[in-house]
């Protein structure tokens, strides 16, 4: 009897760890990066804004899941453009862009198929002397329960990677293009 009193104990203290711990940890996934490219905004810019361009520096691509299949819609470009991607590695995923404006800002909104919820995210172009500054900004609420919370907190720390991945592979993707274009 004792024994299973004990062991009822330890449960209740676990749980109430488990749930007073979750109160502590943010309710929406917020993920900002930066990175300098050697070159001016117009020149990074279309990379960005283009959603056929994503799958050549994006984490998210045929690198990380050989399953992938991308199809776009609306414009080419800027505002209205859109791009789902399906693979058996990342899933079903859908992307609209909401607002751009050259070269200085896009904002996008993400979201997986079969989820209610949406991610925003942007990216801000800024002029410096030794190129643009990048940043970019993704934001995910999570929904109100423990489970979600601490889920949200291992998928910050995922998307923190891939995001500055995929900074990197753009920063390379653009300083190359710049130098093939150069010795043209």
């Amino acid at each position: 009897m004792k024994l299973l009193l004990r062991f009822a104990v330890v449960l209740v203290v676990l749980a109430a760890v488990f749930f007073g711990g979750a109160t502590l940890l943010p309710d929406q996934i917020e993920v900002k990066q930066t990175i300098v490219v050697k070159a001016t905004p117009d020149q990074v810019f279309p990379y960005l804004n283009n959603t056929s361009n994503w799958k050549r520096w994006s984490a998210w691509n045929i690198t990380n899941d050989p399953s992938l299949i991308y199809l776009y819609g609306g414009p080419v470009s800027g505002a209205g453009a859109r791009q789902n991607w399906n693979g058996d590695k990342v899933g079903n995923w859908h992307m609209l862009f909401t607002q751009s404006t050259a070269p200085d800002s896009l904002n996008y909104e993400l979201k997986q198929e079969g989820q209610t919820i949406k991610s925003t995210g942007s990216f801000v172009l800024q002029k410096t002397e030794d190129g643009t500054l990048v940043t970019w900004i993704q934001r995910t609420p999570l929904e109100d329960n423990a489970v979600a919370l601490y889920r949200g907190a291992w998928q910050n720390y995922k998307t923190e990677k891939e995001i500055l991945e995929s900074l990197t592979n753009l920063q390379s993707l653009v300083t190359n293009t710049q130098l093939n274009t150069a010795k043209k």
